[in-house]
């Protein structure tokens, strides 16, 4: 029995020592006197350090001139558009075919029709020829709407060929739109 008290005893002692090992807290600091009186505070705001530099923007506008405007006054023909007439058959004064309706050209700096450019069948039919009669012999007839050239067979046989150029000023082009 003494053997285990011994034990026991060496056991006990065995856990106390690390519990000795552990460090102890320092104890605190005794606390300070309130002391008592009276007094003023003062509270100044703080004045922020805040620092903005900038530089003043550079912008630069470039204008590339004048804006160039320009109205084009398409003529009317008998209350229609030009376009609506390309492609109508024109005849002469005795009611025959002479030709279709390919362009106009105007004059350089007016809407006005100077003449009227006529596609014509070559000899037998084959090929065309573009030609230009003066506007001034076209009229509208009334009741068909049609176009009616007041020219004898010779002037419109002798009448100038027209080619499509940077000089003519035409209101549909060189493109005919397909009827």
């Amino acid at each position: 029995m003494r053997r285990h008290i011994f034990i026991t005893s060496a056991l006990l002692l065995g856990t106390a020592f690390p519990a000795l090992a552990q460090t102890q807290p320092q104890p605190a600091q005794p606390p300070q006197a309130v002391v008592q009186g009276q007094g003023t505070v003062e509270v100044r705001p703080a004045e922020p350090q805040i620092r903005i530099e900038s530089a003043p923007p550079q912008i630069q506008v470039e204008t590339a001139g004048e804006a160039e405007i320009k109205v084009v006054h398409v003529p009317t023909i008998g209350g229609r558009m030009p376009e609506d007439i390309v492609g109508q058959t024109v005849k002469n004064s005795e009611g025959e075919d002479i030709g279709e309706v390919r362009d106009f050209v105007t004059q350089p700096d007016s809407p006005e029709i100077d003449s009227l450019v006529l596609s014509r069948s070559r000899l037998l039919g084959l090929g065309e020829k573009l030609v230009t009669i003066p506007w001034d012999k076209v009229r509208v007839e009334p009741q068909s709407q049609g176009l009616v050239a007041t020219l004898t067979k010779d002037e419109l046989d002798n009448a100038p060929e027209f080619e499509y150029s940077g000089e003519a000023k035409t209101v549909i082009g060189p493109e005919q739109p397909e009827k």
